[in-house]
């Protein structure tokens, strides 16, 4: 675990909880198939699955970012303690807009909120809960495998405002290098948080690993 500088201390009308905002709005263009709905071990969509795995810590503040297939995703997930907001933008294929459609749906008051791609079905259950034990106001957390940086981001309160004020073809990725100071990384046994399903080929091979969950 990495960190360089103490944490700061929240505004007191912060609260603790935790959101999540589940990035399914893109346009699966490496792939025929929408890639959130392809089926998933247990044959649920795979973005349904994902929701529910952070439903489990993050009970009614989980955010599904739709756009296209917006009808299919919605349906996959309705029977969830989820939110689904429509990306309206979602053409442009900009992470972006879908991240700032997520996190201006999301009460104010949390902590902080994780930010997950809705093609990466392999993250743990317990990394989650190590990403949410290492948190502290003024930090982001993000788990690291092998050396490598992964998903999912938990974006502290504090820069929601840089993120919504990020311009047009910016990446998420620019607020947590500008305060790569405060990025606390937390070092994982589970490479799940480097694996995505963006073609066909992955997908095949991720669904063929028996020990990712």
């Amino acid at each position: 675990m990495a960190e360089s500088q103490p944490p700061s201390v929240p505004p007191s009308q912060w609260g603790e909880g935790y959101g999540v905002i589940v990035l399914a709005a893109g346009l699966s263009s490496r792939m025929v198939e929408n890639k959130v709905l392809l089926p998933w071990r247990d044959g649920s969509p795979i973005v349904r699955h994902v929701a529910a795995k952070f439903g489990r810590v993050c009970s009614g503040n989980v955010f599904v970012v739709t756009g296209r297939d917006a009808a299919q995703a919605r349906k996959a997930v309705n029977d969830l303690n989820v939110v689904c907001v429509h990306n309206p933008d979602y053409a442009t294929g900009e992470m972006l807009s879908s991240v700032k459609v997520g996190l201006s749906a999301l009460p104010l008051n949390l902590a902080g909120c994780f930010i997950q791609p809705a093609d990466m079905p392999c993250v743990p259950v317990d990394v989650i809960a190590q990403l949410l034990a290492a948190h502290d106001a003024g930090w982001n957390v993000a788990p690291r495998f092998n050396g490598r940086r992964g998903h999912p981001v938990l974006l502290d309160r504090a820069y929601w405002g840089a993120m919504l004020a990020l311009p047009a073809g910016a990446r998420p990725r620019d607020v947590i290098e500008a305060a790569r100071e405060r990025l606390r990384l937390v070092d994982v046994a589970d490479g799940g948080v480097l694996l995505d399903v963006d073609t066909r080929e992955s997908y095949e091979r991720v669904m063929a690993i028996d020990s990712m969950e």
